[in-house]
């Protein structure tokens, strides 16, 4: 006979058996396994709320970093148009201080991103050991080639001599008359410079370095004014703007001593005519006269090309020099510091660094080799600078989502060089 259940007991079967568990001790159970539950409810909750957090985190860190990758990429879409898109880097030339936005914009992950690009104008000014007196119209400046400027005063009869390595002036043997609007100099290597003295005369004159004397050469066909300009070509080649709001054009030959006249410039050259030669077969002018055209010579054709303006007008102290192997640099003088490079390649005028101080009547330029030119101010005034050609600097902005990037670059040939790069 089966024993009975305990009073209050549950039976439970079996295969075969018969068990049975106390009540008391299941209604003990419930209770600490709903604390047990309540406890648990207590410590998840938080948990999960953290992990819903760092779920979030995870998520906008994500995003963060696809923004970061698209804002860099934008950046990198900047620097190749700037590097192969021509028509977009002149845009950013011809404008510095002024973004100028990539197009089309790039979309990434998703993300549309803006960027753009801002030209800072090339160069640096610095000031060197002042001319000895103040310059007058007719100034006029010529390297040789190693560490000597010649000089003339202008409106004077002074010529001086600068050491670049020494940063001083030598007073020379003073020109045969006074040097006067349309005054120039050109050295031609070895012994001499050549030189115009302008002021509505045609006396032409040849200075010897060894001698430190000067001889008076052929006259020029006619009288000299403002505006003329003198450059040597090699051999035995020099070829001379008459200026004085004329359009004569001259050849003189070394050899010979004597002048040829050429085609006749496409328009009057006045005031802030300029001449320079880059080598091979051509010669760039400026007209001056406060105009803004500007021409090629070509010596084997004898004859003119217009090319593209420049920016503004040229006056008084408009000048141009070649940077070898580079561009074209020129004052636009009449009162103003402007200052321009000239892209060859791309016929193309860019701002560069403005001048220290105004620049009219007596302004001059000279190339004197690597990334150096030297300048006088104008006429009242002594001021000698030194401008040194830097490579192209760019301000870069790209922004994805809430992400901006801000960078400097330089741009050297095909060398890109990162100055700054911010991230906000």
């Amino acid at each position: 006979m089966k024993p009975a259940p305990p009073l209050g007991a549950r039976v439970l079967k079996g295969p075969g058996t018969v068990h049975w568990r106390s009540c008391r001790d299941e209604g003990g159970t419930l209770p600490a396994t709903l604390w047990t539950l309540a406890v648990g409810a207590v410590v998840m909750a938080p948990f999960l709320g953290q992990l819903s957090t760092s779920l979030l985190a995870g998520r906008e860190s994500q995003e963060e970093l696809l923004e970061q990758y698209s804002a860099d990429a934008s950046v990198e879409f900047a620097i190749w148009k700037l590097q192969n898109d021509q028509s977009y880097r002149d845009s950013v030339d011809v404008a510095p201080g002024t973004p100028i936005a990539v197009a089309p914009a790039v979309t990434i992950n998703g993300i549309t991103t803006s960027s753009s690009a801002t030209a800072i104008p090339i160069g640096t000014w610095a000031a060197m050991a002042n001319h000895p007196n103040n310059i007058g119209a007719g100034a006029a400046l010529a390297h040789d080639f190693g560490d000597f400027i010649y000089a003339l005063r202008g409106t004077g009869t002074q010529f001086r001599r600068y050491s670049i390595s020494a940063n001083s002036w030598t007073s020379l043997a003073d020109t045969p008359a006074t040097i006067g609007n349309g005054g120039a100099l050109a050295y031609v290597g070895g012994d001499y410079l050549y030189a115009l003295r302008g002021g509505n005369q045609r006396m032409f004159y040849r200075y010897s370095i060894s001698g430190n004397s000067w001889s008076t050469m052929a006259q020029t066909p006619a009288t000299i004014g403002a505006g003329a300009a003198l450059e040597f070509t090699g051999g035995t080649d020099l070829y001379a703007l008459r200026g004085g709001g004329n359009r004569q054009f001259y050849h003189y030959s070394i050899s010979g001593n004597s002048w040829s006249t050429l085609t006749q410039t496409p328009a009057n050259v006045g005031t802030g005519g300029s001449l320079t030669f880059t080598g091979g077969d051509y010669l760039y002018a400026l007209r001056g006269a406060s105009n803004t055209n500007f021409y090629r010579y070509s010596i084997s054709g004898d004859s003119w090309t217009s090319l593209a303006n420049a920016p503004a007008s040229v006056g008084a102290g408009g000048t141009l020099t070649y940077q070898s192997g580079g561009d074209l640099f020129a004052f636009r003088g009449g009162g103003s510091t402007t200052v321009w490079h000239y892209r060859i390649a791309g016929d193309v005028w860019i701002p560069a660094a403005s001048a220290p101080a105004s620049v009219a009547a007596g302004g001059a330029m000279t190339y004197a080799g690597g990334d150096v030119i030297y300048a006088l101010r104008d006429g009242g005034n002594d001021d000698y600078w030194r401008f040194t050609i830097t490579p192209p600097e760019f301000d870069l902005t790209s922004t994805a989502g809430d992400f901006t990037i801000d960078a400097r670059i330089r741009i050297n040939g095909s060398t890109i060089n990162v100055l700054i790069w911010d991230i906000n």
